[in-house]
């Protein structure tokens, strides 16, 4: 009897696990292996650090912690939640725009779309204090190259090393804090640069002293893609701006002795270029844009003088004026925010144009700059460095839009002919002349709220 019972007590544990094992399966099976994992979809399109991504495909299986998903070159991270058929997953720290790739186990399928990682919808023109906050190093040391900004992207590009020409291209994200490399498709220096929408783009410069370029590197911030176009005529020491989806480059030298008149003008929205004229052609000449007005401000003229013109274009009603600068400038720079626009170099002036009132006034600024660069984000106009009065200057001269003030602040070393652009709430400077060799140093200025 004993031996009975033993066995119906074995018995019944049996019948009991086995009632176990089907009444609640094994967790996180397995995807069907003939499934073939894909990705179908994905929604937004686009967002900022934190946004919460829709995926949707085949095959993803139920185990959040057998998934892994990157934006672009991130890190991997896992779903925060997982059916077979979908996926979320919050837009990570590190994520850059591109591809989405998820991955299952051993297998990987990549997304078809890119997803666009965007800054945060903030109100920067309300930042009205600014700290330089580090430095970081281009990947080449140079001068006489370009910048300027889109969308997450600070961009410099080409310039002349103590060897030679560069193509090189260093690319800033703002919201990873990670740097990137690119190439131009031709090695030029003393070339210009300005953005509208999603696209940056850089035009003209000199592969030598006597070979002065048409071409047009356009590099697209969303699609991290890159396409080519020709300016009308070939040019070096050109001025560009941006005023709403148009791009301006206007003058610079076409020979050794004879500067352009030129204006090229590309429409971002149509994929268009068109063509207009100075009042007269100039060379090391600025430019700037406020308000829906284009500002073209002095450069050196054909008999090697400081030029004070001011070539105006309006660009909603298409019509071009002139106004004169206070003196004659050549080596200049320009920049536009709000209703103001500041032009400044030759001495420890600059001017500037309200284009609410279409009023000319003149300060004082803190040191003279010749080819320094310019930059504007939040409240804040910023020109730093350049040829000052004791040479490569530190200086940094910060103009507040709105309490029409100034101050100053330093760069982490003085440099002239370098670049910097702005977005979001971040401000960089980098690369240049020191006094004993080109400079990779970038100087990271941030804004906040005071």
């Amino acid at each position: 009897m004993k031996k009975i019972k033993l066995l119906s007590v074995g018995f019944a544990m049996a019948l009991l696990i086995f009632g176990c094992s089907k009444n609640n399966p094994a967790p996180n099976p397995k995807p069907d292996p003939t499934i073939a994992l894909t990705v179908i979809a994905f929604t937004p399109q686009s967002g900022s650090v934190g946004t919460t991504v829709t995926i949707t495909g085949t095959a993803f299986g139920t185990d959040a912690n057998a998934v892994n998903i990157k934006f672009g070159n991130s890190a991997a991270v896992h779903p925060a939640t997982i059916t077979a058929t979908q996926l979320t997953v919050a837009v990570p720290q590190d994520a850059a725009t591109g591809k989405i790739t998820v991955t299952v186990g051993s297998s990987a399928v990549t997304s078809t779309d890119s997803f666009t990682v965007t800054i945060p919808a903030i109100d920067y023109s309300t930042y009205n204090k600014i700290e330089f906050t580090g430095t970081a190093s281009l990947s080449v040391a140079r001068s006489g190259f370009a910048c300027a900004a889109a969308g997450t992207k600070i961009v410099f590009a080409g310039g002349t090393t103590s060897n030679d020409v560069t193509d090189a291209v260093d690319i800033y994200d703002v919201v990873t804090n990670t740097w990137t490399a690119a190439k131009l498709s031709e090695p030029r220096y003393l070339l210009a640069a300005a953005a509208a929408g999603n696209k940056i783009v850089f035009a003209g410069g000199s592969s030598n002293t006597t070979d002065y370029s048409k071409t047009v590197d356009i590099y697209d911030v969303s699609t991290n893609t890159w396409s080519t176009a020709q300016l009308s005529e070939g040019r070096y020491r050109l001025a560009a701006t941006a005023s709403g989806n148009k791009i301006i480059f206007a003058g610079g030298g076409n020979s050794t002795s004879t500067n352009s008149r030129a204006v090229d003008i590309y429409d971002i929205s149509t994929n268009t270029w068109t063509t207009a004229q100075l009042s007269e052609g100039r060379r090391r000449l600025a430019a700037a844009s406020a308000g829906g007005k284009v500002i073209i401000a002095g450069g050196s003229d054909n008999n090697g003088d400081e030029s004070k013109t001011v070539d105006i274009y309006d660009v909603p009603s298409n019509k071009w004026s002139t106004a004169q600068l206070s003196v004659g400038r050549s080596h200049c720079g320009a920049v536009g925010n709000g209703n103001k626009i500041v032009i400044a170099g030759i001495d420890n002036t600059a001017d500037i144009y309200d284009v609410a009132s279409n009023t000319w006034t003149t300060a004082r600024l803190s040191d003279s700059h010749t080819d320094f660069a310019a930059a504007a984000a939040g409240t804040k106009i910023v020109l730093a460095g350049g040829d000052g009065d004791l040479g490569y200057s530190k200086t940094v001269d910060v103009y507040d839009i709105v309490t029409n003030s100034w101050s100053t602040l330093q760069l982490s070393e003085g440099r002239s002919a370098l670049a910097g652009a702005a977005i979001a709430n971040k401000m960089l400077f980098g690369g240049g002349d020191t006094e004993t060799d080109n400079s990779k140093t970038v100087d990271i200025f941030t804004l906040s709220k005071q």
